[in-house]
C-alpha cells in the first residue's frame, strides 16, 4: 500500500446556506412579521420580540455542524438569541444599522435531544431586522490515519469504506473464481475531483477509470474479472487528485461469482403496526392482503406469533438481537442496545453475507444502535427522497421498492441479508388514492384529516392519537365516526403494503434469485382501535398490540406449507435464521430456533413467551395513560396469558390479570379471580424470569444514547410519536 503520509479530514455534511436572494420564505415565523427587501429577509416584532424557526426542508442533522453564521443588520435591540433543544445562546447586538456576522458555535454532543432551531434576531419589540444570510458550517472529522476503514454517510446513505488520502495505491492479491466480478462504490470528501483507477494482473492492465467530484453522493461501479478465473490476481486501487487533503473512499469492495450460491439470501421485511386480524392472511373479512394470503399457502404461517414490545424501538431491537425488551431496556427515544448484544446483521456479516438495511422508521436503525453490522444503510431520509405526496401520501413501501430494487440488481450474485421496514399501516392513516377507495369514502378524507389533527396535541407519545373516546368527545369529535374512518384508511394502507411486497417478490422472481431467498414477513407490533380504551400503540401488552404477523417462505428450506399454532415470538427469528443459514446463534440469544416447526418436528418451548412495556421515565400520576407509570409484562403459553404490573398501585391498575387463551386470545375477559392458582403460578414464574433478566442486563453492559437530529424528529412527528403535550 502506498498512501500520502499526511493526515486528512472529512467534511461530515454539506454546507447549507439560506441567502434569501430568491425572495422565498423558507424559515417559519413563530412571532412577529416577515417580509422582504431585495436579497434580505426582514423580521419585525409586533409588541413582542420576533422569532423564526428553521425550515423542514432541507432536513438538517445539527450534530454535523460546528457553527451557525447569521449576517444581518438591526435597527434596534440589545441581543440576538438562538435556541436548539436545551441549547440556548445569545450575543450582544451591534450598534443600530451596522452589518455584522454573528457566529454561534453549536458544540452539539450525540446525546443532545434537539428541536428545530429558533432564532430571535432582536429583543426589541418593534425594531425591524434585515437578515442577509444564514449559514451552517459543517464539522470536519480528522481521520485517525492516512488510510483505513470506517463508515461514511452521503445524504443519510451510509456505507463501510476503505479511505485513503490521495495520491494512494492499495493492492490486494485474491483468488478469482469463475465468473468473477468486483463491485464497489466511489465517494469523495470534498468537491475536488478524484480520479479512481483499478488495474489488475502482473501487467497492471487498466480495467476501470472514473473521476468523481460530488461529496454528497455515492457512485456504484463494477469490473469484470472473469478473464482471471482460476488464478490469484493482483488488484490495485489507485486514487489521484489535484485537491488539497482529498480523500478517496472505496465503499464495500466485493468480489462475486456467477456460480451457484451455497447459502440462501435472507430477506426480512417488517411492516410497522400491522395487526394480523386485519389481514386476509389471517381471515379478515376484507381482502387487505391478497398477496400474503397467496404466499401463505406455500409458506410457514405462524398464527400465534408475539412481539416483545408494543412499539417499534424495543420490538425491533428484540427481533434483531434475540433479547427480550425488558432485558435490553430501550425506553427513551435515544436509547441504544447494550454493548454486549449481538445483532443479526453482525452475525450474518461474520458468516460472509453482504448486509443492508433500508428502513422508513427511525427507531429501526441508527437511533437504536441497530445499524451495527450493516454494510449498507439507507434510512428514512433516503426513502423520503423516493416519495411523492401525490403518489404515496402517508405510505412509504413503494418508495422503499424504488430504493431497494437497484440494490438487489447490483447484489444478485452474492449471499445477502436485506432488512426492510415500511410504515404504511400507521397513523395518520393516509393511503394512496387508489387504495383509499378500496375501503373508505374519499369524500370523508378532509373531515378525517381535520379530526386527526385536532387530536395530536392531547398527548405527545404513542405513535398516533393515543386518546380515549371521552377525550374525543371533548373535542367535538364522534368517536364512532372517527374510528370507522381510521380503520377504513388503515386497511387501505395494509392493502397498499401488500401490493408493494408483491412487487418486490416479483422483482426477485424476475432476477431468478427468489427460490434461493429465505423470505420472512413480520410485523413489529399492532394497533389498538379502543379494544382496551385507547387508540394507536405503545401503551400496553394486550393482544391487539403484541400479536404480530410472522411468515417464512422458501421452497427448499420449507418444502411443506404449514399453519403453525404453537406460541412463538420475534425473539425466535434470529436463532431460526442462523440455523437455516448453517450458522450458530450467539450465546446471548434468548429465543429458540423454529426450524423444527418448519420441518414438522416436535418443538418444546423453554419457559414462557414474553412481552413488556417499560414505564416512561417522565410519566407522572394523573397523566393520560396510567400504564405509562408502571412496567407491564405479559407471560404466555398455549393456554394462559398473565398480564402483570410491577407498580400497579402507582398506576391505579390491577396488578395481575389472567386470560384463557384457549377461548379468549383477544384478552377480553379477566379470569384471575376464578383461577387464582393459575395466576399465582404464572406470577411466580414471571417474577423469577424478571430477576434473571436483571442479572442478564448486568452481563450485557449498558446501552448508549443516539443523536436525535432534526430530520429524525420530523419523521417521528410525521408518524405521530412527537408533537403534542407531554405526559404529566
Amino acid at each position: 500500500m502506498s498512501v500520502s503520509a499526511a493526515h486528512s479530514s472529512v467534511r461530515v455534511a454539506e454546507p447549507l446556506v439560506w441567502d434569501f436572494n430568491e425572495g422565498k420564505i423558507s424559515w417559519d415565523l413563530v412571532r412577529g412579521r416577515l417580509g422582504f427587501r431585495p436579497g434580505q429577509l426582514v423580521v419585525k416584532g409586533e409588541g413582542s420580540s420576533p422569532v423564526i424557526i428553521s425550515p423542514v426542508q432541507p432536513p438538517v442533522d445539527w450534530s454535523r455542524y460546528e457553527a451557525i453564521l447569521i449576517r444581518m443588520i438591526s435597527e434596534g435591540g440589545r441581543e440576538i438569541k438562538i435556541k436548539l433543544g436545551k441549547l440556548e445562546m445569545k450575543q450582544e447586538l451591534a450598534p443600530p444599522m451596522q452589518w455584522r456576522v454573528y457566529r454561534f458555535d453549536l458544540k452539539i454532543e450525540e446525546s443532545v435531544f434537539t428541536r428545530p432551531m429558533a432564532v430571535m434576531p432582536t429583543d426589541d419589540l418593534f425594531a425591524p431586522v434585515a437578515i442577509d444570510s444564514i449559514e451552517l458550517v459543517p464539522k470536519k472529522v480528522r481521520l485517525s490515519s492516512p488510510a483505513g476503514r470506517a463508515r461514511f454517510g452521503k445524504r443519510e446513505e451510509y456505507r463501510n469504506a476503505i479511505f485513503a488520502r490521495t495520491p494512494s495505491t492499495i493492492t490486494y492479491e485474491v483468488p478469482a473464481p469463475k465468473g468473477a466480478r468486483l463491485h464497489f462504490g466511489l465517494g469523495v470528501s470534498t468537491k475536488a475531483p478524484v480520479t479512481f483507477r483499478i488495474t489488475a494482473g502482473g501487467a497492471d492492465k487498466e480495467l476501470f477509470s472514473r473521476t468523481h467530484s460530488d461529496p454528497d453522493s455515492w457512485q456504484d461501479a463494477e469490473v469484470d474479472l472473469s478473464a482471471y478465473a482460476g488464478t490469484t490476481v493482483r488488484i490495485t486501487f489507485e486514487a489521484t487528485s489535484t485537491g488539497r487533503e482529498a480523500v478517496a473512499l472505496w465503499a464495500n469492495p466485493l468480489l462475486t461469482t456467477s456460480l451457484p450460491k451455497r447459502r440462501p439470501n435472507i430477506l426480512l421485511y417488517v411492516v410497522c403496526t400491522l395487526r394480523p386480524d386485519h389481514t386476509s392472511l389471517h381471515g379478515y373479512t376484507k381482502d387487505t392482503t391478497p398477496f400474503l394470503r397467496k404466499l401463505g399457502a406455500s409458506a410457514a404461517v405462524f398464527d400465534d406469533a408475539q412481539a416483545q414490545a408494543p412499539w417499534t424501538k424495543p420490538s425491533v431491537a428484540s427481533l434483531m438481537t434475540s433479547l427480550s425488551a425488558f432485558t435490553h431496556a430501550l425506553v427513551d427515544d435515544a436509547d441504544t442496545i447494550p454493548r454486549g448484544a449481538a445483532t443479526m446483521a453482525e452475525l450474518l456479516r461474520g458468516e460472509g453475507y453482504v448486509t443492508a438495511s433500508i428502513i422508513a422508521n427511525p427507531f429501526a436503525g441508527r437511533t437504536s444502535g441497530l445499524d451495527r453490522g450493516f454494510d449498507y444503510i439507507m434510512e428514512y431520509p433516503v426513502i423520503q427522497r423516493h416519495r411523492t405526496e401525490s403518489d404515496d401520501r402517508g405510505t412509504d413501501s413503494a418508495a422503499i421498492n424504488r430504493a431497494v430494487m437497484p440494490w438487489i440488481e447490483r447484489h444478485r450474485d452474492e449471499p445477502y441479508f436485506l432488512y426492510l421496514q415500511s410504515t404504511d399501516p400507521h397513523a395518520p392513516y393516509r393511503p394512496p388514492a387508489g387504495f383509499e377507495t378500496k375501503f373508505a369514502n374519499p369524500a370523508e378524507t378532509k373531515a378525517f384529516n381535520r379530526d386527526y389533527g385536532r387530536l395530536r396535541d392531547i398527548r405527545a407519545y404513542g405513535g398516533g392519537a393515543t386518546v380515549t373516546q371521552a377525550e374525543m368527545r371533548s373535542r367535538g369529535i364522534s368517536p364512532d365516526v372517527y374510528m370507522r374512518r381510521a380503520i377504513e384508511r388503515y386497511d387501505g394502507e395494509v392493502a397498499h403494503n401488500d401490493s408493494s411486497i408483491e412487487s418486490l417478490i416479483g422483482k426477485l422472481r424476475n432476477l431468478g434469485t427468489l427460490d434461493n431467498t429465505l423470505v420472512i414477513i413480520a410485523s413489529d407490533h399492532g394497533e389498538e382501535f379502543w379494544e382496551h380504551g385507547y387508540g394507536a400503540h405503545g401503551h400496553s401488552v394486550y393482544s391487539e398490540l403484541i400479536h404480530c404477523v410472522l411468515v417464512m417462505w422458501n421452497p427448499h428450506l420449507i418444502p411443506v406449507p404449514r399453519r403453525i399454532g404453537e406460541p412463538v415470538q420475534l425473539l425466535d427469528v434470529l436463532p431460526t435464521v442462523m440455523e437455516l443459514a448453517g450458522a450458530k446463534a450467539p450465546p446471548t440469544a434468548q429465543g429458540q430456533s423454529l426450524a423444527p416447526l418448519l420441518r414438522g418436528l416436535p418443538f418444546r418451548r423453554n419457559g414462557g413467551v414474553t412481552a413488556s412495556k417499560l414505564a416512561l421515565p417522565r410519566a407522572k400520576p394523573g397523566g393520560g395513560v396510567p400504564e405509562n407509570l408502571t412496567d407491564s409484562f405479559a407471560w404466555m403459553d398455549a393456554d394462559w396469558k398473565l398480564v402483570y404490573r410491577s407498580k400497579a398501585g402507582r398506576a391505579r391498575l390491577k396488578e395481575a390479570e389472567l386470560y384463557d387463551r384457549r377461548t379468549d386470545k383477544a384478552d377480553r375477559s379477566d379470569v384471575a379471580a376464578t383461577h387464582p392458582d393459575v395466576a399465582g403460578r404464572l406470577k411466580e414464574e414471571l417474577i423469577r424470569w424478571i430477576d434473571a433478566q436483571k442479572q442478564e442486563r448486568n452481563r450485557l453492559g449498558p446501552g448508549g444514547k443516539s443523536p436525535m437530529d432534526r430530520e429524525t424528529l420530523e419523521r417521528l412527528r410525521s408518524l405521530g410519536y412527537l408533537g403534542g403535550k407531554q405526559e404529566k
